[in-house]
């Protein structure tokens, strides 16, 4: 909920890690209902571990364009 208070950048790198983590999650998310469509059953723990090996990782620290 917006409380009127500008938001700004966490010095601990928390927002960074709450976005990952938003993003594995729907990674995941995606995998499984692929998983039940095509399927008809959840992901089972290897291919769960195969669904991970792909995925193509986390954000890291921003850096500045390639151009700059």
């Amino acid at each position: 909920m917006y409380d009127g208070e500008k938001q700004l950048p966490e010095p601990d790198g928390g927002h960074r890690v709450r976005l990952n983590e938003r993003l594995r999650a729907a990674f995941l998310a995606g995998a499984e209902e692929d998983s039940q469509r095509r399927l008809g059953r959840g992901l089972t723990v290897e291919e769960l571990e195969r669904v991970f090996w792909h995925y193509p990782g986390d954000i890291g620290e921003h850096r500045g364009t390639p151009f700059s």
